[in-house]
């Protein structure tokens, strides 16, 4: 007679032992996990959810200060942007709205000089202080080139050449934003090039001319983030201060 031996008996027979054998089962014969490996698991999940919490709300210690968005000057740039890449299209006349910019040349395809129009023409339409004025009028007086570039450092909005030619290159970026915005960058960035501006006086009083600049110019309208940190700056208890201590003399 021949006697069929099962796995189980096989196993036992061959001197092994069924690691599973004293497992729980449920009613329908499955295997169920212990009841420690459960509680482990469970505590697990728990301990992760905790940690994700804690890192979604702890500060940010990375956080750029608003006084330090804009870093000093370097040897070329007013602010240090990194490396300033530009298209390689010759720079036009701008044909002048006002007496202001008379002279501005702008750069660029014909959709970024339309919106360069757009955000110059608007200092035609608000009245600045007579020092504001004659920083912007000496810009343009020197054939000053306005266009788009993309910076290294990527969250600088703008920045203004501190040897010829004159020039204001403006994050790429107001490509695809209110060009409305580009006016107060040129009036900052004309008001720093300005002679004895390389110091922490010089970029509060750039801030306050841009600053300026988006109130008469923007009103109700909604504000670049340039705007809401120049007047953050402002608002600080010691401004001069606070940009010494990003860097500025």
């Amino acid at each position: 007679m021949t006697v069929r031996i099962g796995a189980r008996d096989r196993a036992a027979s061959n001197g092994s032992r069924d690691p599973w054998s004293d497992a729980p089962t449920g009613e329908l014969g499955d295997q169920l996990l212990p009841r420690w490996f459960v509680l482990t698991a469970v505590a697990l999940v728990v301990v992760a959810v905790g940690v994700l919490v804690a890192v979604l709300l702890a500060p940010r210690g990375d956080r750029v200060p608003v006084e330090a968005r804009r870093p000093p000057p370097s040897l070329r740039y007013t602010t240090a942007a990194g490396e300033v890449q530009t298209g390689m299209s010759a720079p036009e006349p701008y044909d002048t709205p006002c007496e202001l910019v008379r002279g501005v040349r702008i750069a660029g395809t014909a959709v970024d000089r339309a919106r360069l129009r757009r955000g110059l023409a608007g200092l035609c339409n608000v009245g600045l202080p007579d020092d504001v004025a004659a920083d912007i009028r000496a810009f343009a007086e020197q054939g000053g080139i306005v266009r788009f570039a993309t910076f290294e450092a990527t969250g600088v909005d703008s920045t203004a050449s501190r040897t010829p030619p004159a020039a204001i290159f403006v994050n790429a970026r107001f490509q695809r934003t209110d060009p409305l915005w580009i006016a107060p960058l040129i009036v900052h960035d004309a008001t720093l090039r300005a002679p004895g501006r390389a110091s922490a006086e010089g970029a509060l009083t750039a801030r306050r001319a841009e600053l300026l600049a988006c109130d008469r110019l923007l009103g109700t309208r909604p504000r670049s983030r340039g705007c809401a940190d120049a007047a953050a700056i402002l608002a600080l208890e010691d401004p001069v201060a606070a940009l010494r201590a990003a860097g500025f003399e």
